[in-house]
């Protein structure tokens, strides 16, 4: 089943100030994850900690995994990886329709793959909410009526699941993963200007056609009042 098919209609409406206390932190957190790719191959090989909570992605974790006790990785990996996910849950919860609406035309990625995300989430909300829990995946939770329990218990499960995953497969394979650490320690300057370069210009790309990663909350919402209104317009239309 088609998630979009699912959604309340329209959402629950809520105050403006709610609204902006829910974006804020994932504005924040966005613009320092785009940061940190930025310059992860400084901070990585320098503050490996401080990498994994500003970007927790597999690759820095799995790079990160061996350069840091159990606790510290476990702890700040976990507490990274779960914050904004109540956030998406919540937005997608209370917004509904307009929330899926403003996925579709601004998330930074192709609108295919969004349609596929959506498609896959009606077959296998479950799992993938387990698996692969981003903002996508956890705004579409909220908006097609998961319950809070089901969330939380997946979410969390889910991510204690991955980490331990890593944790084992980076011990595993630690030699290889060493000399690629070292090879980016080495290079960590020549990597990062070459990844400031390429993410400025997707930046400017972004910008041009509306798919920008870093928008400030006014835009946001902006955008979100804007798909409501695209909404409710269209099921107001005669057949």
């Amino acid at each position: 089943m088609d998630a979009t098919t699912v959604a309340r209609p329209g959402g629950d409406p809520r105050s403006r100030r709610r609204l902006g206390l829910l974006l804020t932190p994932i504005v924040i957190l966005s613009l320092a994850g785009l940061l940190a790719d930025w310059f992860a191959a400084a901070i990585l090989t320098e503050h490996p900690l401080l990498q994994v909570f500003l970007n927790p992605r597999i690759r820095y974790l799995t790079l990160a995994s061996n350069h840091l006790d159990a606790l510290s990785f476990y702890g700040v990996a976990f507490l990274r990886l779960v914050l904004t996910d109540p956030l998406f849950f919540l937005f997608g919860r209370w917004h509904g329709d307009a929330a899926l609406r403003w996925m579709e035309r601004h998330w930074p990625a192709s609108e295919a793959l969004i349609r596929w995300t959506e498609r896959a989430f009606g077959l296998a909300s479950y799992v993938l909410v387990a698996v692969a829990p981003n903002g996508v995946i956890c705004l579409l939770a909220g908006a097609t009526g998961m319950s809070p329990a089901a969330f939380v218990v997946l979410n969390v499960g889910g991510t204690v699941a991955r980490l331990v995953l890593i944790r084992t497969l980076a011990a595993a394979f630690a030699q290889p993963l060493e000399q690629a650490f070292q090879f980016v320690s080495r290079f960590r300057w020549w990597l990062v200007g070459l990844s400031v370069a390429i993410g400025l210009v997707q930046l400017y790309r972004g910008r041009r056609a509306g798919r920008s990663p870093v928008k400030t909350v006014s835009e946001l919402e902006g955008e979100l009042e804007e798909a409501g209104t695209e909404g409710a317009t269209a099921a107001e239309a005669p057949p």
